[in-house]
């Protein structure tokens, strides 16, 4: 027996109207089974969000996807590849120069991305390596893996020749208060100098951090 053409048209219309779906709203559109409802969406294609726990679905053709392959509609995001695992390793595959957690963190608006990044680390999907004193994230393709690493090296000393070094009195000075509080914040060192007569900016801090590869969460354990 044949599923009735209505259920389809009420499908589509519902998305149409609205754009983006709970699974419960889903349902209720289309008048049917979630066994008949999924048998009805595949073949138009869908997605889910990869935030708020995949709870929200929109059909294929609905969202336009930046340069990235991210959708957002009010606070509920979409993208081209659909999961989240499935998004993180295809923004990192498609960049020039690997990404931190921070970076895929700002990209995709979400708070924390480290444990599925562990997660896929352990799965061998992704590579990751500490570079300037922070863990950055590759494809696992040696020759893709590679030809971003050198980019990332080169946007690195690009960056340090954009960002002089203090004088070396104040490299030892910040040195020393960085070995005393190693959990401070770049701006609690700034004002501690400032204190001392010694004048740093937060961006000469980084300039430092990175040309000696420090972890600023661990301080010169990472030295």
């Amino acid at each position: 027996m044949r599923t009735p053409r209505f259920q389809l048209q009420n499908i589509v219309t519902a998305f149409q109207r609205k754009k983006v779906l709970t699974k419960n709203e889903l349902l209720q559109a289309a008048a049917c089974s979630p066994m008949t409802a999924w048998r009805l969406l595949r073949p138009q294609g869908y997605f889910t969000s990869y935030n708020h726990n995949a709870r929200y679905y929109t059909l294929v053709g609905i969202p336009q996807f930046d340069t990235h392959g991210l959708w957002a509609y009010r606070k509920i995001r979409f993208s081209k590849w659909g999961t989240l695992t499935k998004t993180i390793v295809g923004l990192i595959e498609d960049s020039s120069a690997g990404m931190t957690a921070a970076q895929l963190q700002q990209l995709l608006q979400l708070k924390n991305v480290k444990p599925t990044l562990t997660r896929l680390i352990h799965e061998n999907r992704l590579t990751r390596e500490r570079m300037s004193g922070r863990l950055v994230y590759f494809p696992v393709p040696e020759a893709a893996r590679r030809k971003q690493q050198q980019q990332r090296r080169k946007e690195a000393a690009a960056g340090s020749v954009a960002r002089p070094l203090p004088p070396l009195e104040q490299i030892i000075a910040l040195l020393v208060e960085i070995i005393q509080r190693p959990r401070n914040t770049p701006r609690q060192w700034v004002r501690r100098l400032a204190r001392r007569g010694v004048r740093v900016g937060t961006q000469q801090i980084q300039a430092v951090l990175d040309h000696y590869g420090i972890d600023r969460k661990k301080g010169l354990l990472s030295f």
